[in-house]
């Protein structure tokens, strides 16, 4: 049913003023999906005498008749022109929003990309405090790509928060496949950031129900983050033709005994690394992204690392390291050098150090609190279950299974009866007897009777 909008006018006779006149009241009603009507005073006094209730204007062409009916036409075009706006953002709204909007509450309608603004704005007060500054671009990109599609698809600048539905959404996504030409991951990236946008709304009250809640992205093929036992060996037993690679290939293996990422392992210092009292090397530091502490022992080969590069930085710093582009630069490189067939990137050394470790029998606990995280949830994307680690642990199973003497005995019993039962069945068949009859006294099926 299309969204339509009447405005009734009618006099308060019972509000009769000192010079005769009554104060002029308006009914607003939005017929749609949800029929809602609101009440608003006008701010013009009628004379009760020259009031027509059908035409709802002044009757007469006096010149008091004339003005008042001029500011009625106003205020009805006011209307209009506000309805006309709050359709442009979609028609989930009400009588009360069009009241809200002639009156000038601007808060009554909040629009998506006004409610964007304020979250980034609110987000970049954060940035060196507890969030990154390479999420608050993001961010900001979402923002503009989610700007040009609302002008592109309908034509306006904003629109209402509560407009959002699922088909908004799934049309986003359309535009950033298709006219955007962006790959599943970074899709569903952007959509998360609207995802966080619309979870504001619903906590500040201008949603009752979450509009992402029928919609189901389209998820990434999920690529192995991590590198295998064979290929970290590769890597380190390799040697490069220039210094900056063979630098990049120690820094991947520092982080993929410790689990560092890249921000982490600029920001380390010589300050940060601990001697316990049975001698082991630690290094104690807090995460750059979360501030959450991470605590790591040093194994031989990144304690030889780091004795390599010892004093190679300044300002106290544990590694001179290179700039992030620079180094996944050369690890694409050395990659095909080394025969990997994957594209490398110095995240996965990260990846890796979950992975190893829980493949050696490392707890998910330790491994959180390694790697920094306040969610074991988290810590379980980094940490993938190899085939390799699933293997040997059904093998462990089935030894510990195999080796219970009362488990073995009955396996061996009731082998044994299985063969006594088959050679009953072979000798009542030389004697002659019906299969029928076989089968009632072994408990045999037919097939195994025959087989016999």
């Amino acid at each position: 049913m299309k969204t339509e909008m009447n405005v009734l006018l009618h006099i308060k006779k019972t509000e009769v003023g000192e010079d005769g006149l009554c104060p002029l009241m308006g009914r607003i009603s939005v017929k749609g999906k949800s029929d809602s009507a609101a009440q608003f005073g006008c701010k013009i006094r009628i004379d009760p005498k020259l009031w027509n209730a059908t035409s709802q204007r002044c009757t007469g062409k006096s010149r008091i008749a004339v003005r008042t009916n001029r500011k009625i036409e106003s205020l009805l075009l006011l209307l209009r022109a506000r309805f006309n706006e709050l359709y442009d953002f979609g028609d989930k709204f009400t009588a009360l929003d069009v009241k809200n909007a002639f009156q000038g509450i601007a808060a009554a309608q909040t629009t998506l990309l006004g409610l964007y603004r304020e979250h980034n704005e609110e987000y970049a007060l954060r940035v060196g405090v507890n969030r990154a500054v390479s999420t608050y671009y993001q961010y900001c990109n979402t923002y503009r790509l989610l700007s040009e599609f609302i002008n592109a698809k309908y034509k306006v600048s904003d629109v209402a928060v509560k407009s959002l539905d699922c088909s908004f959404i799934e049309a986003f996504d359309y535009h950033l496949r298709v006219n955007e030409k962006q790959k599943p991951v970074t899709i569903l990236g952007h959509i998360n950031r609207l995802k966080s946008i619309t979870y504001n709304a619903i906590y500040k009250g201008i949603l009752s129900v979450h509009p992402f809640k029928d919609f189901s992205p389209e998820k990434p093929e999920k690529k192995q983050l991590y590198l295998t036992e064979e290929e970290l060996s590769k890597l380190m037993n390799t040697t490069f033709d220039t210094p900056n690679r063979n630098f990049t290939r120690d820094m991947f293996v520092f982080s993929a005994m410790t689990g560092f990422c890249y921000c982490d392992m600029r920001n380390l210092t010589e300050s940060d690394v601990k001697k316990d009292k049975d001698g082991n090397l630690w290094i104690e530091s807090n995460r750059q992204k979360t501030g959450t502490p991470e605590h790591v022992m040093l194994l031989d080969i990144a304690v030889k690392i780091m004795e390599k590069y010892k004093g190679m930085a300044s300002g106290g710093k544990l590694f001179p390291i290179l700039l992030n582009v620079s180094i996944n630069q050369h690890l694409k490189k050395m990659a095909k050098q080394c025969g990997i067939e994957r594209n490398l990137t110095f995240h996965m050394s990260r990846h890796s150090f979950a992975t190893l470790a829980l493949s050696h029998g490392v707890s998910i606990e330790s491994i959180s609190g390694m790697l920094g995280h306040t969610n074991i949830t988290t810590t379980q994307i980094y940490a993938q279950i190899t085939k390799q680690k699933i293997g040997e642990e059904m093998r462990e199973f089935e030894r510990g299974l195999m080796n219970t003497d009362e488990f073995s005995k009955r396996i061996k019993k009731g082998y044994d009866i299985y063969l006594q039962l088959l050679d009953t069945a072979r000798r009542m068949k030389e004697d002659k007897f019906p299969i029928e009859q076989i089968i009632y006294y072994t408990g045999l099926s037919r097939e195994e009777v025959l087989a016999s």
